[in-house]
C-alpha cells in the first residue's frame, strides 16, 4: 500500500502510513529541510511521536494536523521522543501546554539516557561555561575562534527554538510501551544520539526508526563536546542487532519510508567502512591534519553553511577517533590542536 516510489511522490504534510499512523512532515531552517513525525490513533486518544523544531511554520503545520484528523484539547494521550535533539522534541513543550489541562498533564517520554543528555546541554544551552566549552572543542578540531563563536552561537539559536521546555517522563527501558492500540518494543539505538529509543511493534514488524536509519541520507554520527568515546563503534554495533529484527517497513525522521531493511542496513555499514577510508587516505597524505582540514577533504566543507560545518566536524572526528582506537592513526595536542598522522 505504501510502497516507496509512491511515497516519494507525495506532496501533502499529513499522510496516512498505516491504518492506525499518520506522518506529518514539518518544515526545519536548513539543507535538510523537513523531520518526519508520527501520530498513532488509539482507544485512549493520539500518540505523539517527536515534535519538529519550535518555529512559526511548524506550529502552523501541526494546527492543519489537528483540524484534519479532529485531534481536540483533550484528544492527546502522551508524546513520545525518540531522542533530543532540537529538530525532534522542540516542540514537546508547546504541545504538552497546547494538550494538558487542569486535571490532568499529557506526559512527554524520554529515555533515561536522553533525559540526562537534555540536563547537561538543552536545559543549560545558554550558560557562558556551556559556551566556553563549545568553543575550546571547536578550537581543538582547528577551526578558528571566531568561526568557533559563530559555530557555538548557531547552537544557542537553534536552542532558542526548543523553548518552551516539556516536564518529562522517563521511559522504563525493561518493558514494552503502548501506544495507540499497538505494544511497541523499546530498542535503544545510540551512535546518532546514545540514549535514543526506537520502537518495533512485533505484531506488524514495523519500526519508528528516530534517526538511526534513513533513506537517502547517512544519520549523522558525530563525537560532540559531552560525547562518551568511541560513538561510532556503538553506531555499527547498533546496525548489527538492527539486523535481527524481522522488518516489514520503517517509520524514519527524514525522507521517505524504508521497505528493504536489511538493505539499507548493509548500505549504511558499507557507506562508514568508505568514510573510515577516506578519513585515513586524508590523514596519510597530510601528517599533522587537524580534524577541520580532514573535514573539508571529506565534506567540501567550503560548500556548507553553518549548521552543516558543525555536523561534518563532528562526524569527521567520530571516524578520526575510530581509527585512532584502531591503531591507525595517531593524535597529539599541538599549539591547541588535535593532529593526526599515520
Amino acid at each position: 500500500m505504501f510502497d516507496e516510489p509512491s511515497w516519494k511522490a507525495q506532496a501533502h504534510p499529513l499522510q496516512q502510513v498505516a491504518d492506525d499512523i499518520w506522518q506529518l512532515r514539518l518544515p526545519l531552517p536548513y539543507a535538510l529541510d523537513h523531520v518526519n513525525v508520527y501520530l498513532i490513533h488509539g482507544e485512549n486518544g493520539w500518540t505523539i511521536v517527536d515534535c519538529g523544531l519550535n518555529t512559526a511554520q511548524a506550529r502552523t503545520v501541526w494546527e492543519g494536523a489537528f483540524k484534519q484528523l479532529y485531534i481536540g484539547p483533550s484528544s492527546v494521550e502522551q508524546i513520545v521522543l525518540t531522542h533530543v535533539h532540537p529538530d525532534h522534541f522542540g516542540l514537546a513543550g508547546w504541545l504538552q501546554e497546547r494538550f494538558s489541562s487542569a486535571e490532568k498533564q499529557v506526559p512527554v517520554w524520554v529515555s533515561a539516557g536522553e533525559h540526562h543528555f537534555f540536563m547537561s546541554l538543552w536545559a543549560s544551552f545558554q550558560t557562558a561555561e556551556r559556551s566556553d566549552e563549545g568553543v575550546a572543542y571547536y578550537t581543538n578540531c582547528g577551526v578558528s575562534v571566531d568561526q568557533a563563536m559563530r559555530v557555538q552561537m548557531a547552537t544557542v539559536n537553534t536552542g532558542e527554538h526548543t523553548l518552551p521546555h516539556p516536564t518529562f517522563s522517563v521511559l522504563d527501558p525493561t518493558q514494552a510501551f503502548r501506544m495507540g492500540n499497538r505494544e511497541w518494543q523499546q530498542v535503544h539505538a545510540p551512535g546518532h544520539a546514545d540514549g535514543q529509543v526506537i520502537f518495533y511493534d512485533p505484531a506488524d514488524r514495523v519500526f519508528l526508526s528516530g534517526d538511526q536509519l534513513l533513506m537517502k541520507i547517512t544519520p549523522n554520527v558525530g563525537r560532540w563536546p559531552n560525547s562518551n568515546p568511541g560513538v561510532l563503534e556503538r553506531y555499527l554495533g547498533s546496525l548489527k542487532e538492527l539486523k535481527t529484527f524481522d522488518v516489514r517497513m520503517a517509520f524514519p525522521g527524514h525522507k521517505w519510508l524504508i521497505g528493504d531493511w536489511q538493505q539499507r542496513l548493509a548500505e549504511m555499514e558499507h557507506h562508514h567502512d568508505e568514510r573510515l577510508n577516506t578519513t585515513l587516505d586524508a590523514v596519510s597524505a597530510n601528517p599533522g591534519i587537524d580534524v577541520n582540514h580532514v573535514s573539508q577533504i571529506v565534506f567540501r566543507l567550503g560548500d556548507l553553511d553553518i549548521h552543516q560545518s558543525r555536523f561534518a566536524i563532528a562526524e569527521t572526528l567520530a571516524h578520526l577517533d575510530m581509527l585512532q582506537g584502531q591503531g591507525a592513526i595517531q593524535q597529539t595536542l599541538e599549539d591547541g590542536v588535535w593532529r593526526y598522522r599515520v
